[in-house]
């Protein structure tokens, strides 16, 4: 496997880790929300602010971290379509899938943040 294709999986698994990550992250926000009223709503009002100032935190973190991990994939990937030997690649292809989706994504996210 040459050191393009090795760098376009490592890329792309980045990147795709890191957006579940983040959404996983978005996730646990609306879940500790739902707690926190919950438990605010039956008068026991803990250290739950402390988990949704940390999740927020983390969000922010992971949103971050991914968009560094996307500029990198995007690079790799736009190398890569300009290279025929490796567009016909399985990295290549999977690659294209996620980027096709990653990209969706985080238009989605943009249009519901509006």
């Amino acid at each position: 496997m040459s050191d393009k294709l090795k760098d376009l999986k490592i890329k792309t698994g980045v990147a795709k880790r890191t957006w579940k990550e983040h959404l996983s992250y978005k996730k646990e926000l609306e879940n500790e929300k739902k707690r926190v009223a919950k438990m605010t709503i039956e008068g026991r009002d803990e250290y739950d602010n402390e988990v949704l100032k940390e999740t927020e935190s983390m969000i922010s973190h992971t949103k971050s971290s991914f968009l560094k991990a996307w500029k990198e994939f995007q690079d790799v990937y736009n190398a890569a379509t300009n290279d025929e030997t490796l567009k016909q690649s399985k990295e290549y292809e999977e690659g294209q899938k996620v980027y096709e989706d990653l990209a969706k994504a985080i238009e989605e996210e943009r249009a519901a943040q509006a």
